[in-house]
């Protein structure tokens, strides 16, 4: 999974564009999203930022990604819906369509790592000047797995 997501940042940066948008909006819609679901059956909500768990997965990652990769993140926050309702999985995929005018939208479906995937979607905000991503936004089903992730902060993923 971490594959997968850092392969789509990579695929963000080299279609990016340059679009930028307001990263409190962003953060603030997607808390409302994880507000609206956390108490849904099925559904398994968490927000890590400093001081609350953040470091630890940052670290975690480092080792997969490298500290430069992480080194901006300043939140993340993964809604887990892989137990809920098809009514669910359908909700939380529309859901995803208030971030169009947020954010870019990435046809990421196309990438070969996410052939196997029943459902892949992502956003972001990239900045081509300095090669970082900002407000990045995954959705990824697969049979077993259904999540949404979100990382806030300013992510560098070119050297």
């Amino acid at each position: 999974m971490k594959r997968i997501v850092l392969l789509a940042m990579l695929s963000f940066m080299i279609m990016a564009s340059g679009f930028a948008q307001e990263p409190l909006t962003v953060e603030l819609k997607f808390n409302e999203l994880i507000q609206k679901y956390e108490k849904v059956k099925g559904v398994e909500c968490m927000t890590l930022v400093k001081g609350r768990g953040l470091g630890m997965v940052k670290m975690m990652l480092n080792k997969q990604f490298g500290k430069d990769f992480m080194k901006g993140v300043t939140s993340i926050a993964i809604i887990n819906y892989s137990e809920s309702s098809q009514e669910t999985c359908l909700a939380l995929r529309n859901e995803l369509d208030a971030f169009k005018s947020l954010l870019e939208e990435f046809n990421v479906g196309e990438a070969k790592a996410f052939d196997s995937n029943d459902y892949v979607r992502g956003f972001a905000s990239a900045s081509s000047d300095d090669k970082t991503i900002s407000d990045f936004i995954i959705a990824v089903e697969e049979k077993d797995s259904k999540i949404i992730m979100y990382m806030a902060g300013k992510i560098k993923v070119a050297q």
